[in-house]
């Protein structure tokens, strides 16, 4: 078995949904509070979680009084915070770890992967992902050093890592999310001055990415003087930070803007000048507007209810930088040709690796997700404003006529899955088709030989070739009769 410990202090719009995950399958969840004024002790209980209370002494002492003082019964120990969420996926892989006897495990301890929700959507570049933290040890084999904020684990012995990752999710809101890293910034100049003055090294416990980080700020950040727009071009472009769109540019800037409040606190400080240090040595007091964590009718439910992206991307590194060029280059001359240069268009789509046959007529306004999965025979006619919603395999057959706006959308989404899974299900559309104006045709859809779609009608189901369909659901009407 596993026992866990949380540390927290008005945490009650996290704390629900942490201990939901972790029912059914551990033996001790000890909690650490340190004078919650919400509804936490209450969530926390109900849980079945023991609730210590202990006055605050920062957070490596906080957590190495725990383990010093607590009394662990199972073999390993697991640390989550409060606005962490243990995945299915990652139970399994700490089940079947704990599940061996303990002198058959090499390892000491494991690093796992943190998956971190910035905005409401999950960061998976930046340099945030993968992102590993010392976690899950032997209990008895780890403490954490003596730091003032970002403290890790020391651990002798042979680490391992845990490639499926923990969800990291702070529902507390922005305002409270901004004034913990402004407290995190002050903790984090102080620490560097300490050790800039004691010349210290690393231990090599430390995930190798950390060890790089505490290096860099300690020799760059007071000798740079723009350390936040070196930090944004680290992320943003050479870490792939684009590819999380708007939410990237966000978390870069954000994140490049706490490396500027370092470093102006680490010169006042280095300059023996005062920083206020009220709020500063304990946990979060900003008092923010949630909505408290749910407590579940039965203590059972081990998984949160909501919908959360804990997998890796279902794009390939190549996929994603070529939807990027044709986002940025592609999609912007595609749009501004002239509106009978179908044969450049063709081109350009062919060059994005789309097969498109002779003669294929496809307007300028078309909107094409994904070009490499389309395949478009000869003669075919795309309307304006159509969408080819390509996340899986389209195809239209030769002559087909896919009128103005409609919409052949070839992904959906697993419903039933917590995780929301993508679905690419093929869109097969035969020869001499006509799918109608402002039509829709969803996932997996076969659409026979001379089948007529009619406009703002809806196809779930495959269609039969030679027949007029219309409606939503589109209903077969009658036989199409050619001339």
């Amino acid at each position: 078995m596993i026992d866990v410990l949380i540390i927290t202090k008005n945490e009650e719009a996290n704390i629900g949904f942490c201990l939901q995950a972790l029912q059914g399958w551990t033996n001790k969840i000890f909690v650490v509070d340190s004078g919650s004024t919400d509804r936490t002790k209450e969530i926390a209980e109900s849980y079945g979680a023991e609730v210590i209370h202990h006055d605050w002494p920062g957070f490596a002492k906080q957590k190495n009084w725990a383990l010093d003082t607590l009394e662990f019964e199972s073999a390993w120990t697991l640390i989550v915070d409060a606005d962490e969420v243990i995945t299915p996926t990652l139970r399994k892989v700490l089940e079947d770890i704990a599940c061996k006897p303990v002198d058959q495990e090499i390892k000491t301890g494991f690093f796992i992967n943190r998956l971190t929700y910035f905005l409401g959507k999950p960061i998976r570049h930046c340099g945030y992902f993968p992102n590993y933290h010392l976690r899950f040890f032997k209990t008895g084999m780890g403490r954490y050093e003596e730091r003032e904020v970002h403290e890790h684990i020391i651990l002798d012995g042979l680490v391992g890592r845990i490639t499926t990752p923990m969800l990291h999710d702070d529902r507390r809101g922005l305002e409270h999310y901004i004034a913990k890293h402004n407290r995190y910034s002050t903790l984090e100049s102080q620490a560097l001055v300490r050790e800039i003055k004691s010349d210290k090294n690393e231990s090599q416990s430390l995930d190798p990415g950390a060890r790089r980080r505490r290096w860099a700020k300690r020799t760059i950040l007071p000798r740079v003087p723009f350390p936040g727009l070196i930090r944004f071009f680290y992320m943003f472009i050479l870490r792939g930070g684009f590819l999380d769109g708007w939410t990237g540019l966000y978390f870069c800037r954000f994140i490049a803007s706490y490396d500027d409040f370092v470093a102006v606190k680490l010169r006042a400080l280095v300059r023996g000048q005062r920083i206020d240090h009220t709020g500063v040595d304990g946990l979060s007091d900003v008092k923010t507007e949630t909505t408290a964590a749910p407590i579940p009718a039965s203590a059972h439910e081990s998984e949160p209810r909501r919908q959360m992206q804990p997998e890796a991307s279902p794009w390939t590194f190549r996929e994603k930088v070529g939807r990027a060029l044709w986002m940025l280059v592609g999609r912007t001359i595609f749009r501004a040709t002239f509106h009978n240069w179908y044969g450049i268009r063709r081109q350009l789509l062919r060059m994005f690796g789309a097969h498109i046959g002779s003669n294929v007529a496809i307007r300028p306004t078309v909107h094409v997700e994904v070009p490499w999965m389309i395949h478009i025979d000869d003669g075919a006619t795309i309307g304006d404003y159509a969408i080819i919603y390509s996340l899986g395999p389209i195809r239209i057959g030769a002559r087909s006529i896919i009128s103005q706006y409609a919409h052949l959308c070839a992904g959906t989404h697993d419903y039933a899955d917590h995780t929301f899974r993508l679905i690419r299900s093929p869109i097969t559309i035969g020869e001499d088709a006509w799918i109608g104006a402002d039509a829709f045709v969803g996932p997996g859809v076969k659409i026979g030989d001379l089948a007529v779609l009619g406009a703002r009608s809806s196809a779930y189901k495959n269609l039969e070739g030679g027949r007029i369909h219309v409606g939503n659901p589109a209903r077969d009407v009658k036989e199409r009769n050619l001339k």
